[in-house]
């Protein structure tokens, strides 16, 4: 069996670390999301994208993801998110912080 081979087993370095991902609903975020289960790792999701949060979480199918909707603009809304990692798996070990902020604001280059 070759090493690359989808059978071998993964080590799970994360296990027993819970994550917060910000913009963790699609693109890099989802991405890292999976890397960090599979890794076994619990993991708050935090986006806007509340269609793609719940269905990132609904494909992973398991306890160790969850989903809230998280405006990071808002400083209230991230407390909210911090708030319930801990509440729901008793810590949290990580923070990625992985959303992308745009404005209306032209280029000042």
């Amino acid at each position: 069996m070759s090493a690359n081979s989808s059978a071998t087993p993964i080590t799970k370095i994360l296990d027993g670390k819970v994550a917060l991902i910000t913009g963790g609903a699609s693109g890099i975020g989802e991405s890292t999301t999976r890397l960090f289960v599979r890794h076994g790792a619990k993991v708050l999701i935090v986006d806007v994208q509340d269609d793609f949060g719940h269905s990132v979480c609904k494909d992973i199918g398991s306890d160790s993801i969850s989903y809230i909707h998280c405006d990071v603009t808002n400083e209230s809304n991230v407390e909210k998110a911090m708030d319930m990692a801990i509440s729901k798996y008793g810590k949290l070990d990580i923070m990625f912080n992985n959303t992308g902020i745009s404005s209306n604001i032209g280029s000042q280059i």
